[in-house]
């Protein structure tokens, strides 16, 4: 092993903990092992600046503006038209199933799940039904439909860019649409059969909250001879409490959400406070006149303006504080409560670092909705945003824009400009605009593309690709071409289970290439074997972005996904490998 092959094991290994562990930003890991590779003259700086230029890469952005403008453009009423209040639990998630894995095979999945989450639990919950039982098929619909097409889901678009970059022929519809058709119908008749008796019956968030309020929140009133009456809240010391926040006031029959800084106290006020709420009793020995009421309003106040969101991937709030944040200032609204993975965040809110999958229990104000971004915050609560009216005329932008990608995908136009041309026609009936063309423009995610393509580059140029090879070989003596794919897939598929989809394609595409070159056959059958690999987890909510976005809505647990993906991944596997062998040998 030579020291080139040692040091690229060393860095990709770092690099695969630390997305594992959240240690870094993804962007920032992949960037600190991208110039890792450079300062070691691994590669060059021209090898990271190809992804830049890359077709594909581009392509991605061009995919998400679009689907953006679709999403605007079909709005609510698409949705409310297909899921109708009479039907049955099964029939809805069929119904739902079949719909998402559609959109996804020529839409980017993760908008789509983001935009169905709030839809799938409001009817749920509006119907009597537990959420649990539809939002992880939601995901795995998403992820299944989109392996139909080259463009549904990014894993399969930077496959493509690192095999164009390796200057081969690129993977063709007809690589996918087969494969990928059998195993969504095949996943989707599972999900449909199943998922009723193996997911769990879970109580909404909201409502464990509102049965438990008291744990969340403490209230406090102001008598009549309190030093704080007149008094600003940043005057009166109630803005940067330690192990507290103001999330409401309640004065006479008026409730103010958000509490601003310059808001002034009143006597008789009524504050709720959220937090650490064992330290309520060492504000109110402070002598400000801050006082335990004689009878609670928590449980009759209601707090109608109490609300729940999820924090997306690529949200621009990852990796960054409450309190640097200014969240109440930002997005008129308070935080109560942060869970991740199932369970409570116990630290101080103000001091809690936000991560991709939280959900948050928020008290907004009115103006919450006006200044709430997508791509920063999904908000689960869609009650009384019901709009019936659906057109031709006003979903024809739509309709082009979706015919001009099946052109695309179909391979009869050059689906770079299918794509462009469908987000000129956007643009033209005024459903996107400069700045949705700036927002779609993720310098992380851009980041994270461009990098992930140069690891690639590094293992091949190290040698490291073709020594796991001859490793691999060397162990499994006259290794049949079939035997070397399920090999293959079934190491991308531990790779996908703890990082990203993009970063799994990315580093076992060398492997891929070398272990095809060794065999002296196609190489196609090794690429589709990783492209499908590396979207095929099910059994975690952390492999795929989708699946970590329903975690806090759908009050899941870690094993819940075990529980349920197990069974598929092996139905998913078995039939991706026979196909291959049948297929391709």
């Amino acid at each position: 092993m030579s020291i080139n092959i040692l040091l690229t094991f060393l860095i990709v290994i770092s690099l695969v903990l630390t997305l594992y562990k959240n240690w870094l930003k993804p962007s920032l890991a992949f960037i600190f092992a991208v110039f890792s590779f450079v300062l070691l003259k691994i590669i060059t700086i021209e090898d990271f600046l190809q992804g830049l230029a890359n077709k594909q890469i581009i392509l991605i952005f061009l995919l998400i503006i679009l689907t953006s403008g679709i999403q605007k453009n079909l709005g609510k009423s698409f949705f409310y038209t297909l899921f109708k209040k009479n039907l049955s639990p099964f029939q809805f998630r069929l119904r739902m199933m079949l719909t998402v894995s559609g959109l996804s095979s020529m839409l980017n999945n993760t908008p789509v799940v983001a935009f169905m989450i709030p839809y799938v639990k409001n009817w749920s919950e509006s119907n009597g039904y537990a959420a649990s039982k539809f939002l992880i098929p939601l995901s795995f619909a998403t992820i299944l439909g989109g392996m139909i097409t080259i463009v549904g889901t990014s894993t399969n678009l930077v496959l493509n860019g690192l095999i164009v970059q390796s200057g081969l022929p690129s993977l063709q519809y007809s690589d996918f649409l087969l494969l990928g058709g059998i195993v969504t119908i095949l996943g989707l008749i599972y999900l449909a059969f199943f998922s009723e008796k193996m997911l769990p019956n879970t109580i909404a968030r909201k409502e464990t909250l509102l049965e438990h309020l008291n744990e969340y929140l403490v209230e406090t009133r102001v008598n009549s001879a309190s030093p704080l009456i007149g008094k600003t809240i940043e005057e009166a010391g109630l803005r940067h409490l330690k192990d507290l926040f103001l999330v409401e006031i309640k004065r006479g029959e008026r409730n103010i959400t958000a509490v601003s800084s310059d808001r002034i106290i009143h006597s008789e006020d009524i504050l709720f406070f959220a937090g650490n709420t064992k330290s309520i009793l060492d504000l109110i020995n402070e002598n400000n006149g801050l006082e335990l009421p004689d009878t609670s309003h928590i449980l009759s106040n209601g707090f109608s303006a109490m609300t729940e969101a999820v924090i997306p991937s690529g949200s621009s709030l990852v990796g960054i504080t409450l309190k640097d944040l200014g969240f109440r200032d930002r997005y008129k609204a308070s935080v109560i409560s942060v869970y991740r993975k199932g369970e409570k965040v116990k630290e101080n809110l103000g001091e809690t670092y936000l991560k991709e999958g939280d959900l948050l229990l928020l008290l907004c104000s009115k103006d919450f909705s006006s200044v709430i971004s997508n791509r920063d915050l999904i908000v689960l609560s869609k009650s009384g945003e019901i709009d019936t009216e659906l057109s031709l005329r006003k979903t024809l932008p739509s309709i082009i824009s979706i015919a001009l990608l099946l052109i695309g995908i179909f391979g009869f136009v050059d689906l770079f400009l299918a794509a462009f041309v469908g987000i000129l026609i956007m643009t033209l009936f005024k459903i996107i605009n400069l700045n949705q063309l700036k927002s779609a423009v993720d310098i992380d995610l851009l980041i994270i593309l461009v990098s992930a393509l140069a690891v690639g580059i590094a293992i091949q140029k190290s040698g490291s690709a073709t020594f796991l090879v001859n490793q691999i070989s060397s162990i499994f003596v006259e290794l049949s071409p079939i035997w070397a794919i399920g090999i293959l897939f079934a190491l991308t598929l531990g790779l996908t289970a703890l990082i990203t989809n993009a970063a799994a394609v990315s580093i076992m595409f060398p492997v891929a290439y070398e272990m095809g070159l060794g065999f002296g056959a196609s190489l196609t059958p090794y690429f589709i074997a990783i492209a499908f690999a590396a979207s095929a987890d099910f059994m975690t909510p952390i492999g795929y972005q989708t699946n970590l976005m329903v975690m806090g809505p759908g009050n899941y647990k870690f094993s819940d996904y075990t529980k349920i993906g197990l069974p598929l991944t092996l139905i998913y596997s078995s039939v991706v490998i026979s196909f291959i062998y049948l297929y391709y040998f």
